[in-house]
């Protein structure tokens, strides 16, 4: 019998990382492409096959075509918003270029399924209720755009797909400082006994979901007999930044001041985002947010507060 095979663009980041765990664990063999810009090749199993490429400039069909994938999660991204005003063309090339590349080699190699990782708050802008699958997009950043306008390169792939735009993601792995890391970075800062950084006057409201979730909900989505499309990936609340330190704070059993910096371009004030049609799926979060911080501090070292 055939081992089932997968590739995943951007697998030795933070995600795709820990998607790759799951699939190995599943009994996937993966090849993981990655330019290790964000990715560190020490977070993959020993099992995954690691190839360096930009998905935006470097050869990428003939060894997608070499691996034979079953189905290619395409996760890899230039993630930051406020980079990708500062240099909208390098987003382009990234975002929109690579995942056409990544889409048409996905179907050169005969793969059953093409999962696009794009984005929820990104895509949606400002949300003054819960945004849907159906709702108008209106993305505020390059970024945004970009996603959107990849989207539809993957719906003219030709191959059977599916497009995830999730939420902000947290969890283990994740860098303090890049883009959606809110959790990671005050974690970090609690931790070392830090005042906590917030841009913006922290009422601006977040869905945080965690990367355990996501991998479980983009697992499904890889299923050629789910149905195809856009799906939501999001706890369906929402959170201010502002009790999300408090929160931290409680973890950590320590008061700690704030420091405010100016919102950054590109940022929307409320995200939020309704899971129902992955809901109907069977799909559902797992953890809970407090949980989710609390296990974040144990793994760095700090015994939670009683």
């Amino acid at each position: 019998m055939r081992i089932p095979r997968a590739v995943v663009t951007g697998g030795a980041g933070f995600v795709g990382s820990h998607l790759v765990d799951r699939l190995v664990g599943d009994g996937w063999q993966v090849l993981v492409i990655d330019d290790l810009s964000t990715g560190r090749p020490d977070q993959l199993p020993g099992s995954a096959r690691l190839e360096r490429l930009d998905i935006a400039v470097d050869p990428i069909e003939p060894i997608v075509g070499a691996w034979r994938p079953d189905i290619v999660y395409h996760i890899a991204a230039q993630t930051s918003v406020p980079l990708s005003i500062r240099d909208p063309m390098r987003d382009l090339a990234v975002n929109v270029s690579g995942t056409h590349r990544v889409a048409a080699a996905t179907r050169a190699a005969g793969a059953k399924r093409l999962v696009f990782v794009s984005s929820g708050g990104a895509i949606y802008g400002e949300t003054t209720r819960a945004a849907t699958e159906r709702s108008t997009p209106a993305p505020t950043s390059y970024y945004g755009i970009h996603k959107l306008a990849a989207e539809g390169h993957v719906a003219l792939s030709g191959v059977s797909f599916a497009i995830a735009r999730p939420s902000n993601i947290y969890g283990p792995r994740q860098a303090a400082g890049l883009e959606g890391a809110v959790v990671a970075t005050f974690v970090g800062q609690a931790l070392a006994g830090q005042p906590l950084t917030i841009d913006g006057d922290g009422r601006q409201r977040r869905d945080l979901i965690h990367v355990s979730d996501v991998v479980a909900a983009l697992v499904r989505l890889g299923d050629p007999d789910t149905p195809g499309g856009i799906w939501n990936v999001a706890s369906g609340r929402t959170v201010s930044i502002e009790a999300l330190a408090a929160m931290v704070e409680r973890g950590v059993g320590a008061t700690l001041g704030r420091v405010k910096r100016p919102v950054r371009p590109g940022d929307v004030r409320n995200a939020a985002e309704s899971p129902g049609r992955l809901r109907r799926l069977g799909w559902a979060p797992s953890i809970p947010l407090a949980r989710g911080i609390r296990d974040l501090l144990q793994d760095r070292g700090s015994p939670p507060a009683r």
